[in-house]
């Protein structure tokens, strides 16, 4: 508003500056503007800028009154499509349960692929042998270290062996030799003493360790193996036979 005024100002001097002194002689003329233009200049100008001065709130306000429909407008404009949203899902008969029923299938569907796999598991192992009431394979022609021979045992969709009782302990026992180490997917790589299933991450449910064991000697004994049905903690890059099972821990 104020830029209104100075260009008001200015239009007026340049309008007396080259009206004739003769038609106006009551107007000052005005070749030097700063200099010449006293209180007859701005006595003239007064009630020009008095009505700015009255109607300027006026104008500001309805500015903001303006902004302010136009906000109403456009929160009218957000409920409106809302509720013909609405109108089509009610329109179309969705279920008002639709939430429901999908996290009940989709759970439906995890337990389903649970059993699906543990199944798999037990029929594409062609290598893989029944001991006790579970599959395993026992590799005795190739020693690895601990993670190579998980890796081994997830090429074939399997995962490395725990062992969950005495009962089946005995039934792998009488399969190995004697005299071989035989890595299990036991480990406390995560916290030294807190032994995991490393395909979990839950605690065994059966360790039989040797006498003295787990020692964690030179402080690096981080991996579980099998000698002579009793267990060591081992060094994870030490090589040794392994044994596979084919079913996944991590769906129990």
């Amino acid at each position: 508003m104020q830029k209104l005024s100075i260009w008001l100002l200015l239009a007026l001097f340049a309008w007396n500056a080259h009206a004739p002194s003769a038609a106006m002689p009551s107007v000052c003329l005005l070749q030097d503007a700063p200099q010449q233009c006293g209180e007859f200049c701005l006595t003239a100008l007064s009630p020009m800028l008095d009505h700015i001065a009255r109607h300027e709130g006026e104008w500001t306000s309805s500015v903001l009154q303006a902004n302010a429909t136009e906000a109403r407008l456009a929160r009218i404009e957000t409920l409106q499509t809302a509720m013909n949203i609405r109108q089509k899902v009610l329109q179309e008969g969705f279920p008002k349960d639709i939430v429901a029923r999908l996290d009940r299938l989709e759970s439906q569907q995890a337990a389903l692929l649970r059993i699906l796999s543990k199944f798999d598991r037990k029929i594409v192992a062609p290598k893989f042998e029944l001991i006790g009431s579970r599959f395993f394979y026992i590799e005795d022609e190739t020693r690895r270290n601990w993670t190579s021979a998980g890796s081994a045992c997830r090429q074939m969709g399997t995962q490395l062996a725990t062992i969950r009782s005495a009962e089946e302990l005995a039934a792998l026992r009488a399969k190995l030799n004697k005299e071989r180490h035989y890595w299990l997917d036991i480990t406390d790589l995560e916290k030294e003493g807190d032994f995991r299933i490393s395909a979990s991450g839950k605690r065994p449910n059966f360790l039989k360790w040797r006498a003295g064991q787990p020692n964690n000697f030179s402080g690096n004994q981080h991996c579980v193996d099998l000698l002579d049905g009793l267990m060591y903690d081992n060094k994870c890059e030490s090589l040794s036979y392994f044994i596979c099972q084919s079913d996944d821990d991590s769906l129990d």
